[in-house]
This record gives C-alpha cells, sequence and structure tokens, in this order.
C-alpha cells in the first residue's frame, strides 16, 4: 500500500510541472488506490485529475474523470456534478447539463463552494435567474443550518446583490450583507495597494 497522500502532496504535485497530464495521472493513481489516512477523498483526487485535464486541452478525457469522481467515495469541497456540468455546457449540450444541474440541486449541496460555482457558471452563460437561484439557495440552506461560514454566507449575498443589482432592484436585508463584505474587500485592497 503507498503513503497516505496530504494536501500539501497535491500542491506540490501541481506545482512541480507544467505538464496537466502527468498531474492528472498521478492524481488519478492516487484516487484509483485510495489509503485511509489520505487528507483527500477518492472523489476529491479525480475532480482535481479532471480539473488538470480541462487545463491540458482535453474535455473528453476530463468528463470521464469526472464522472468518475461522481460515484467515487468520499466528499468533496465542490461536488464533481458542477464541473461536469459547466463541461455539458461549454460543450453545448445544455439539456444534459440541465438534467445535471435539477439533480444537483435536489441533492441539496452541504457546501457553500457548490452553490457559488454554479451560480458562477450559469452567470457565466448569460443566465442570470439561473445564477440567483443557485445564490439563494445557497442562502437557505445557510439559514437551515448547519450554516457555512461568515466569509462564505457573506460571498453567496454578494453574489445575489451583483445579480439583483443589475436587474435594477433594491438592496434588503441579504444584500446588506454582500455590500458590507464588498465595502471591505474594497478596503483591503486599498491597504495593499503601493502609494
Amino acid at each position: 500500500m503507498r503513503s497516505p497522500i496530504s494536501e500539501d502532496d497535491v500542491d506540490e504535485l501541481e506545482l512541480s510541472t507544467p505538464d496537466h497530464r502527468r498531474v492528472a495521472d498521478q492524481l488519478i493513481e492516487w484516487g484509483d488506490h485510495p489509503h485511509p489516512r489520505d487528507e483527500l477523498s477518492a472523489r476529491e483526487l479525480l475532480t482535481a485529475a479532471g480539473e488538470q485535464l480541462e487545463l491540458a486541452g482535453d474535455p473528453e478525457a476530463a468528463e470521464v474523470v469526472y464522472r468518475r469522481a461522481v460515484v467515487a467515495e468520499g466528499v468533496s469541497e465542490l461536488d464533481p456534478r458542477s464541473h461536469l456540468m459547466a463541461l455539458l455546457l461549454e460543450r453545448g449540450d445544455t439539456e444534459q447539463a440541465l438534467v445535471l444541474d435539477t439533480e444537483l440541486r435536489r441533492s441539496r449541496p452541504s457546501d457553500a463552494a457548490t452553490y457559488e460555482y454554479m451560480a458562477d457558471v450559469w452567470a457565466d452563460h448569460g443566465d442570470d435567474r439561473r445564477a440567483l437561484g443557485w445564490v439563494t439557495r445557497g442562502i437557505l440552506a445557510h439559514e437551515e443550518g448547519p450554516g457555512f461560514s461568515g466569509t462564505d454566507f457573506a460571498m453567496l449575498c454578494l453574489m445575489r446583490w451583483r445579480i439583483r443589482e443589475r436587474e435594477g432592484q433594491e438592496p434588503d436585508d441579504y444584500d446588506l450583507v454582500g455590500i458590507g463584505l464588498d465595502e471591505r474587500l474594497d478596503r483591503a485592497q486599498e491597504e495593499h495597494r503601493p502609494h
């Protein structure tokens, strides 16, 4: 049995070479032969491999690996179905992407990252209605508990406000949380800007 893999091992691997395919192969190898003390689940390792294959310009291979990640053991911060759905949308397979979107929505993801990512994907494809639906569901998931971190919750509120602002809506209490985060980010950027 191989040694356990840490997050540092994965970071080191990704920084060690510009060859995304080689990185993906190693991640797949680790994901296929998990160690009980790995810091990343097989699902996370395969999802990361899919991302590397996308960076290598091979969306077909990435799709295969994302599909394997969906059924792999363990949890991952970002549901691999969100990557798969984005890939299908990019390819113009909107019908299949919508089926996956519905499936993912019904599974009620437990992490803020999936709600943020899905909202981003739909906003990038010009569908603010679906993007707004995802951030709103994320906010409701936070309210129903267990809640996300304060930053994740504020980020969802900020994404929601940016969409609502584009539509000419007046800010509500959730939007004000997002606006507060936006102002803090602006101040932090200002402080780090060379004078």
